[in-house]
């Protein structure tokens, strides 16, 4: 088995704090030997897996092309199909192939048709990323072998099952805003709520399988669409992470 998976949850622009949670943990001399993710989750772990440093994945969301991804198409031709992610991943990952990752990656996604989530990891890389990514009435749903899908989150916002069966420990990272609120006003802000508790229903019973649970408190005041805080977000991740090192270590040494 390996020794170390980690996990990294869904949630848009809040995904840079990922990157300094990774980024904290390599400080520390604990490297991950694989990565799984749902949709932002699942980009920083491709970027990560196939070879990018979390420093060098900071400087790629600085990036205009990267600041394009979740640029939300409907406000004027409808839903976007994500072309600018493809073309991002296509600029920075010289391969398609899960299997000429550096590291082993599991992406999950949500199967409209059976309604169930699929982990894949093998097989064409970018129609995967972009199909957990593609959150519902925002970016068009993706085909692949003749069956519809959308964001992972929707189904399993934090794909811990094929890091319990093959890893001694795993860490899990939420960035999954689920706290009380009072400032719930509006047909858009309900709608968000909404999804969010739906979202985190499917994340609360797996956090708790972890071996150790990051949940980075501090990133959930921020949208999913504040992709020009990925400096903030990093720091965010990164200090969170460090405050907890201690316990981390400890519990990786049980």
């Amino acid at each position: 088995m390996d020794r170390i998976g980690v996990a990294l949850s869904g949630g848009g622009a809040r995904g840079a704090a990922h990157i300094g949670v990774l980024q904290a943990l390599n400080d520390n001399s604990i490297f991950p030997d694989r990565i799984s993710g749902t949709s932002a989750g699942s980009i920083i772990g491709a970027l990560y897996c196939y070879g990018y440093t979390p420093n060098e994945i900071l400087m790629l969301s600085h990036e205009k092309a990267f600041l394009k991804i979740f640029k939300i198409g409907f406000l004027n031709k409808g839903l976007t199909e994500l072309t600018y992610l493809k073309d991002f991943l296509k600029s920075h990952i010289a391969t398609n192939k899960f299997e000429d990752l550096k590291l082993p990656l599991h992406i999950c996604i949500s199967n409209i048709n059976s309604g169930k989530f699929e982990i894949i990891s093998q097989g064409d890389l970018f129609e995967v990323l972009a199909a957990s990514c593609a959150l519902p009435l925002l970016f068009k749903s993706v085909k692949i072998n003749g069956n519809t899908y959308l964001d992972g989150g929707l189904l399993n916002n934090l794909p811990v099952e094929p890091l319990l069966k093959q890893c001694e420990k795993v860490i899990g990272v939420s960035v999954c805003p689920h706290e009380i609120r009072n400032d719930i006003k509006g047909i858009r802000n309900i709608a968000e709520r909404c999804l969010q508790l739906a979202i985190w229903g499917t994340m609360q019973h797996r956090l708790n399988q972890c071996n150790i649970a990051l949940e980075i408190e501090k990133s959930f005041k921020y949208g999913m669409f504040d992709v020009k805080k990925s400096q903030e977000l990093f720091d965010i991740g990164y200090e969170s992470t460090i405050e907890r090192m201690e316990d981390i270590k400890q519990k990786l040494k049980n």
